[in-house]
């Protein structure tokens, strides 16, 4: 015999949060994390200035509004390479 469980939608999205909350963890990004500018980004990748614009453009390396590049996202951005 199947059983019936009634539920709210609500429910359900806090249940599934909450699984994908331990699954796939947010990493911490500390208020005071290194940042870098697109120079010494692009020196240390051995890129061009324009390659990592276009990365900050596209999201793929996360910046500051005034375009500094989190450690974080370096860091994340050589592992996928």
């Amino acid at each position: 015999m199947d059983t019936i469980i009634v539920t709210t939608e609500s429910a359900i999205e806090k249940i599934l949060e909450r699984v994908i909350d331990r699954k796939f963890p947010k990493p911490e990004i500390s208020e005071f994390e290194n940042t870098f500018s697109i120079n010494q980004v692009a020196k240390m990748l051995k890129r061009s200035h324009k390659k990592i614009s276009d990365l900050v453009d596209a999201g793929t390396l996360k910046a500051t509004p005034d375009r500094k590049i989190f450690e974080s996202s370096i860091i994340e951005f050589n592992r996928k390479q």
